[in-house]
């Protein structure tokens, strides 16, 4: 089973050469400019694996691992700098070797390299029970025009004119601090709990039902005694003596065995403990809901009851939330998708033939031709069409009466089993939080948490102290699959609307069919109708999210918060989609990131929009005006390169600033906070 580690070091140019720290990790061959000597070392029985990464504004020379450590010991003038910053971190031994490189480069690229750092990473596996990577970093940062930055910079004073303060001597008066916090103690807290968010998702990616922590065994809360990890020496020699079947006596491999041998005794305890507390915990959900179904269906006015009563018959034994939920979606989709676009024909329809039947009038033959008539026959054609929309209409308003009665039904049921799920959910978990309490996006996952707490399944129930990170989650999540399904149906609906336009044109200049130009005309003058609907609920989704956005991301200015609003919905909901996607319970991606997300998906959507406008229908919509034409790809409008590189730029600024606003603690808080991380992290090191 894999152990957790990471442990950082500095490598000092008093005692250590950065080059030959490289030559030992890499296994390359270096020359040190120096010490004017070449660095080699004895091969290693397994070749390690290793690779350079950098940032995007690092220039291209630091991806040269002999080139890159020399003119880091030529930047670094004094004798006692500090030269690069070591990174070792254990691999865990159930991930195959690929994984465990994937796990790797992705942990190096987003904590390291994405701050500014170059990494030089190499990854052993001399030995099979331990893989380790070995991660040399730089500490000074650099400039974007590829040069060297400065260690730290000044931080000047100033009065309530905004000018800086000066001394007796009329000198500026500023402080020294650093220019980055790579050396503060609450960053490499950070990199150990991002290293364990990062191995445990792995894990769920690979099926392994393991997690690994950065806490100590008392902080995660768990009733077990830490093992004493052996020194090497110590280690190699119980290995060998168990090869041969000989049982160590050291003070510490037996005081391990007798702490397994508790931990064993205690895991069986907890076993029978969690089977009593489940199967205490499944019997109070049951009545939990059972106490809440009755208080809400006491209170049921008349039309509430009849609708219960309806869907409980409809539904016959399998009357429950989940039921009743997927009942209501399913007559969304079919008012949707069948109802809604002939209720929007009909009114085209009936448009249609008022228009036409005017221009006949008028003798505007051009007009009338394009509806599918002519002058000649107009009243024989005209007579035809009307009774088929006296049809249709009848057919609409049968449906549409049908659909509004069931659908009246299921909503109100739909409201009460809600009511029944939020308030049993919240009555579990009290310390929900209160926008959580009765939020319409939660319900169907507090209905599988009801679930998974009846069936015993543990992988699917919060803890207490991430419920409402989970319900954040869901809550964006369904708010972004609403910003999909708005832009898709738009998008849908143009790509349909260009092709009826471009088989119009062609329909109007042949001019001899003369039912299919109005069967055309009716679809086309249908589907710009809908087009508008979606427009609207558009609109309104998009409002939402700006909502979202503001407490998603609470520390961003409000200056950078109102330039998002102005951002099209599928960019807001290509970002708070990253968010939900990357986000742990330790750690939530920025505002920046997301941004850079959403410009990367905006980026594809202009190249498949390039390759589109090369097709016949597409000259279609180019007529129809700016807001009209981009609609199959761009639903809700497109956001300017210009803008967003200014929103990417601001954010990074905010950040920057928020980090530095913060207060440093005291010289006695600071010491105290220390010994408390030490304890609460086990940290077997200090930067």
């Amino acid at each position: 089973m894999s152990y957790f580690r990471l442990q950082a070091n500095i490598i000092s140019k008093k005692t250590q050469s950065a080059v030959a720290s490289a030559s030992y990790r890499s296994g390359e061959e270096l020359y040190s400019e120096r010490d004017e000597e070449m660095k080699s070392y004895q091969q290693r029985e397994v070749a390690p694996v290793s690779f350079i990464l950098k940032p995007d504004h690092a220039p291209e020379w630091t991806l040269e691992r002999e080139k890159l450590w020399n003119e880091v010991e030529k930047i670094e003038k004094a004798w006692n700098a500090q030269l690069a910053r070591e990174v070792l971190i254990a691999l865990p031994v159930e991930l195959p070797e690929d994984a465990q490189q994937e796990l790797v480069q992705s942990f190096v690229q987003e904590e390291f390299v994405e701050e500014g750092m170059v990494a030089d990473v190499a990854i052993h596996r001399d030995k099979e029970h331990n893989p380790h990577a070995h991660i040399m970093l730089t500490v000074r940062p650099f400039n974007e025009d590829g040069t060297w930055g400065q260690k730290k910079t000044r931080q000047y004073e100033f009065d309530q004119n905004g000018d800086i303060l000066r001394d007796e001597k009329g000198e500026k008066i500023f402080q020294t601090v650093p220019s980055t916090d790579w050396n503060e103690r609450e960053t490499l807290v950070k990199w150990r709990m991002h290293y364990a968010d990062a191995i445990n998702e792995s894990f769920k990616e690979h099926g392994i039902e393991q997690t690994v922590s950065a806490l100590s065994f008392e902080a995660q809360g768990l009733d077990q005694i830490a093992e004493v990890r052996l020194e090497r020496n110590e280690y190699q020699y119980v290995k060998r003596l168990e090869e041969k079947g000989i049982e160590a006596q050291t003070f510490y491999h037996q005081l391990n065995q007798e702490i397994r041998e508790k931990n064993a005794e205690i895991a069986q305890l907890n076993d029978k403990i969690a089977f009593l507390s489940a199967k205490q915990k499944q019997t109070d959900v049951q009545t939990v809901l059972h106490r809440h179904t009755s208080d809400v269906t006491s209170q049921l006015d008349a039309d509430y009851e009849k609708s219960w009563h309806f869907m409980k018959g409809r539904l016959k034994d399998n009357f429950s939330f989940d039921a009743v939920h997927d009942q209501l979606q399913g007559l969304y989709r079919w008012e949707e998708r069948k109802v809604e676009p002939k209720q929007v024909e009909v009114q085209v329809t009936h448009a249609i033939l008022n228009a036409s039947h005017k221009a006949y009038q008028e003798r505007n033959t051009n007009f009338v031709k394009q509806q599918g008539f002519t002058s000649s026959d107009f009243r024989s054609l005209f007579t035809e069409r009307l009774d088929a929309f006296e049809t249709l209409t009848d057919s609409v308003e049968k449906d549409q009466q049908t659909v509004d009665q069931v659908v009246a039904h299921a909503e109100r049921t739909y409201r009460a089993q809600s009511l029944i799920v939020h308030n049993a959910f919240n009555e579990l978990f009290p310390d929900t939080e209160e926008r959580f309490a009765h939020n319409d996006r939660t319900v169907v996952y507090k209905s599988n948490v009801l679930t998974a707490i009846q069936t015993n399944d543990r992988t699917a129930i919060p803890s207490p102290h991430e419920v409402n990170h989970r319900l954040q989650l869901h809550e964006l999540k369904k708010a972004c699959e609403q910003g999909e399904k708005a832009s898709e149906q738009i998008r849908i609906q143009a790509l349909i609307r260009n092709k009826l336009g471009s088989e119009k044109e062609q329909l109007v200049k042949d001019g001899t069919d003369l039912k299919a130009i109005y069967e055309t005309s009716v679809k086309l003058n249908t589907t710009q109708q809908l087009i508008e609907r979606y427009e609207a609920k558009a609109k309104h989704i998009d409002q939402e999210l700006n909502a979202l956005i503001r407490e998603t991301f609470p520390q961003a200015k409000e200056k950078l918060l109102k330039d998002v609003e102005q951002l099209p919905l599928e960019m807001k909901t290509a970002l708070l989609k990253h968010y939900t996607q990357q986000n742990k319970l330790m750690k939530a991606p920025t505002l920046k990131a997301c941004l850079q997300v959403a410009k990367k998906d905006q980026s594809k959507q202009a190249m498949a929009y390039h390759a589109y406008q090369a097709k016949p229908e597409a000259r279609f919509a180019e007529r129809l005006g700016s807001q009209q034409k981009s609609l199959s790809h761009f639903p809700t409008g497109r956001a300017s390169t210009e803008l967003i590189e200014q929103l990417i730029d601001q954010a990074e600024r905010d950040q920057h600033q928020a980090q530095h606003e913060t207060p440093a603690p005291t010289k006695l808080r600071r010491k105290s906070k220390d010994k408390q991380l030490r304890r609460e992290l086990g940290l077997e090191f200090e930067l």
